[in-house]
């Protein structure tokens, strides 16, 4: 399915009519506002799910208390803003009612849908909050400092990310440096060792280029955005489908009210009918190539904030900056920004490596005998 509609059978907050067509069901919207609400003040799940047992509201399935999986699914689910995800599952065998999480088949973004139960800037607010209380939560609990760029420096070299490796380790001799392996384990010579306190200055560097810049940071990105759009053509191929549709929709309105044979008229408006929802069906992917590889707005504010609240250098969080290091070489480190809406699973890195250079930087860094002039540069993804 491509189009917009109601794919759901059961939406907590909504009901549908024959048509499949959303309607509000207040009662339960207003727990919906509520969950947002609350989620926004700073609540934890578990202080909302007790505020929505005291205000005496039932989960879908009619129990006195949510289970956390539905205050996630509800908070997470973009039709509460009016917009639709289309193929978020897939059918595993036909006939059956099973479905599974899509990785493969593409998916539809649509927007304004139908009507909303919250504001589409809240169900972003809500979003971003998220994604901070679990980078926190990974932060405290899961990340060590021995192997912070362990599976983050991504060599052009060997097309696979590098591992951390501990020279005499527990000593004062101890050096953190990455090295790259085979599936074998391995390794893979080609690809030289890279030491952490070198790419830790190419971090600090390439951060102090950004907050020097930070006034004009949000230009910089647009300039970029508009060089990416225009080398694309993708406007253009927005426009040429579009004129498509309209030609085909004027076709399709002169074969209804012409006075050729009925049976030929059904085989033209039948074939008209058909070029029309392909080309509806690309302009659909069109756009939503486009909202998500090449729209910035969300996401340039959220960076600059970053960059304007740290208040010391050492204060960065690297990875919320930096979504990975691309090693054209050990001396050549490419550092990426993810501004685009795509979910970071989806970048291909081997496309992305020549993608104009925002700045750029040179130190030298030295290790024992070893002197590498380092050369850094920032991109976007």
């Amino acid at each position: 399915m491509k189009q917009g509609g109601n794919t759901t059978s059961r939406l907590y907050g909504y009901t549908f009519d024959e048509c499949g067509n959303y309607i509000i069901n207040e009662p339960e919207a207003d727990a919906v506002r509520l969950i947002f609400k609350l989620y926004l003040e700073g609540k934890t799940m578990k202080e909302i799910i007790t505020e929505l047992k005291i205000k005496g509201y039932k989960s879908a399935t009619g129990k006195d208390t949510f289970p956390l999986n539905s205050l996630k699914d509800i908070l997470t689910n973009e039709k509460y803003a009016g917009d639709m995800l289309l193929q978020k599952t897939t059918v595993i065998d036909v006939g059956s009612r099973r479905s599974k999480k899509n990785l493969t088949k593409p998916k539809y973004y649509v927007s304004n849908n139908h009507e909303p139960i919250i504001k589409k800037e809240d169900f972003l607010k809500v979003q971003e909050i998220r994604k901070e209380r679990d980078r926190k939560y990974n932060k405290n609990h899961n990340v060590s400092k021995n192997h912070k760029y362990h599976n983050y420096i991504y060599s052009d070299i060997a097309k696979r990310f590098y591992r951390t490796k501990i020279n005499h380790r527990n000593t004062k001799y101890e050096v953190k440096l990455l090295e790259m392996l085979d599936s074998n384990g391995n390794r893979i010579l080609e690809a030289k060792n890279i030491y952490y306190k070198q790419v830790d200055k190419a971090i600090e560097e390439a951060t102090k280029a950004l907050i020097k810049d930070l006034r004009y940071l949000k230009d910089t990105f647009n300039q970029e955005l508009n060089n990416k759009i225009k080398d694309s053509n993708l406007l253009l191929q927005i426009e040429n489908t579009t004129n498509i549709i309209n030609n085909l929709k004027d076709e399709l309105k002169t074969v209804k009210v012409s006075s050729i044979d009925a049976g030929l008229k059904d085989n033209l408006k039948s074939k008209l009918n058909e070029d029309l929802a392909i080309a509806n069906a690309d302009l659909i992917k069109l756009k939503y190539l486009k909202l998500m590889r090449y729209d910035y707005e969300k996401n340039v504010p959220i960076l600059i904030k970053k960059l304007r609240d740290l208040s010391n250098i050492e204060d960065v969080c690297f990875k919320d900056i930096f979504k990975f290091v691309i090693a054209k070489s050990r001396e050549n480190l490419i550092l990426c920004i993810h501004l685009s809406n795509r979910n970071i699973a989806d970048v291909n890195l081997d496309e992305e490596i020549d993608n104009e250079s925002l700045y750029r930087g040179s130190f030298l860094y030295k290790q024992s005998r070893v002197l590498l002039d380092t050369v850094w540069s920032i991109i976007v993804l």
